[in-house]
């Protein structure tokens, strides 16, 4: 056989497809010849990658049908081919018909490998490029949820910056928010300077049900007067910004309840955290 031959079998030997005799002879090859070595051990490796890589899958009815004429073809063309080849008997007349079995079943056999070992490579490059859009989408995902944690984050810290300025202006307040039997592991303060402008820190709320948000309210005279809806993260935790109306700002009480998302212009909702009066 020539180096070549050798070389299409690597893919029927990788697919451990080669029967005993050919497998005898590639071996005795691979001793020699360190290039088909070294390329076996790359089929090799696609060969187990393909074999790790790939989801089992039942065929359809259509596929199993479209792989069984493949292996009728494939049978059809190895099969013994009866050449005529003329020769001398005894007699000195022209023979019959002899049959030529294996150097016409090799050369389909090789030409076969061929194509296979052309297919894996397809089907290898086909396989690399889809982990690669995975991971790039997966990255792409990873990266947009940091950027909206980060984001989320530097308004958490701008707000309590605000707090902080705020309570340090002459004549700030401040208002810490008790928890009722809502949400009894939440508390919340809201800091306000003399012109009313007020902000609210949150902890521990409980993630409100879809179409709802929490609302501040104010409440003068046990009358309650809205304030800006907020919603909280994962953590319970929600910041916001608002301003008193002017005639809560002699003895505020602040209370914060469960609303539409919209507000309210009234509370519809129990108490889940509240200020002494």
């Amino acid at each position: 056989m020539t180096h070549e031959t050798y070389k299409e079998m690597l893919v029927g030997q990788a697919l451990n497809a080669l029967d005993e005799s050919e497998a005898r002879a590639l071996k005795a090859h691979l001793q020699d010849c360190a290039d088909c070595r070294l390329e076996m051990d790359q089929w090799e490796e696609n060969a187990a990658f393909l074999a790790l890589s790939a989801e089992p899958v039942e065929p359809s009815p259509k596929v199993w049908l479209r792989i069984q004429e493949s292996i009728r073809a494939i049978s059809a063309a190895g099969e013994e081919a009866k050449i005529p080849v003329p020769r001398e008997d005894n007699r000195g007349t022209m023979g019959n018909v002899i049959e030529l079995k294996q150097p016409q079943v090799y050369r389909l056999g090789y030409q076969r490998w061929g194509a296979i070992a052309a297919a894996i490579a397809f089907v290898v490059m086909a396989i690399f490029l889809v982990v690669l859009w995975r991971q790039n989408t997966s990255a792409k995902r990873e990266l947009a949820s940091l950027r909206d944690q980060v984001h989320k984050t530097e308004q958490d810290l701008e707000r309590e910056r605000q707090a902080i300025a705020i309570l340090t202006r002459p004549g700030a307040r401040m208002a810490e928010l008790s928890a009722t039997k809502m949400a009894p592991a939440a508390h919340a303060i809201v800091a306000y300077d003399k012109g009313g402008q007020a902000v609210l820190v949150a902890r521990g709320l409980p993630a409100p049900p879809a179409g709802k948000a929490y609302q501040l309210w104010f409440i003068s005279g046990g009358k309650p007067l809205p304030g800006k809806v907020f919603t909280t993260t994962a953590a319970g935790e929600g910041t916001m910004t608002d301003q008193v109306p002017s005639q809560a700002m002699n003895a505020p009480v602040f209370a914060i309840t469960l609303e539409p998302e919209s507000g309210s212009q009234s509370p519809t909702s129990q108490i889940y955290l509240v200020s002494g009066s």
